[in-house]
C-alpha cells in the first residue's frame, strides 16, 4: 500500500517538476544575419525593410525589432514629410565599443525626385536607442 503511494508521489513530483521547468524555459529567438522587418505607416502603406545584421553580439529578435521601430519613428518625425518618407534598408554594425544602426531612406525633394538619406543611431543590448547621428 505504501509502495503504491510512494510511486504515485514520485510520478506526481516528476510531472510537476517537468511542468515548472517548461514554464521557466521560454524559447528565445536570436537575431539572424539577415531578415525582413515589416512596418506599416498610419496611412496604410506597408513596407518590408531588409535588415543586415553585422553585430558580433547576439541579441534577441524582439529587442532588435524594438530598436528598429524606435529608429523608424524618430526618422519619420525628423523628416516632417511623413507621406513621402520611404524606408529602404537597415544595417546593424558593431564598431569598437558601440552598436550602430545605419538607416537608409528616401524623401521627395523640392523637384519631386526621391532623394536618399542615411541616419546613424547608437543602441544598446536592451533595445534602447541612445543617440542619433553621432
Amino acid at each position: 500500500m505504501i509502495s503504491s503511494y510512494f510511486k504515485f508521489y514520485l510520478l506526481f513530483s516528476f510531472l510537476t517538476l517537468v511542468k515548472i521547468t517548461s514554464l521557466f524555459s521560454q524559447d528565445v529567438v536570436m537575431t539572424p544575419n539577415s531578415f525582413v522587418f515589416s512596418w506599416q505607416k498610419a496611412n496604410g502603406d506597408k513596407y518590408e525593410i531588409p535588415v543586415k545584421n553585422n553585430l558580433e553580439v547576439e541579441i534577441e529578435q524582439q529587442k532588435i525589432n524594438r530598436v528598429l521601430m524606435q529608429i523608424l519613428l524618430k526618422s519619420s518625425i525628423k523628416s516632417k514629410d511623413f507621406e513621402f518618407f520611404n524606408p529602404i534598408e537597415f544595417i546593424l554594425i558593431k564598431d569598437e565599443k558601440n552598436m550602430i544602426a545605419k538607416f537608409i531612406f528616401t524623401e521627395l525633394d523640392t523637384s519631386g525626385e526621391a532623394e536618399k538619406f542615411t541616419d546613424y543611431f547608437l543602441f544598446d543590448t536592451y533595445g534602447n536607442v541612445l543617440d542619433k547621428n553621432f
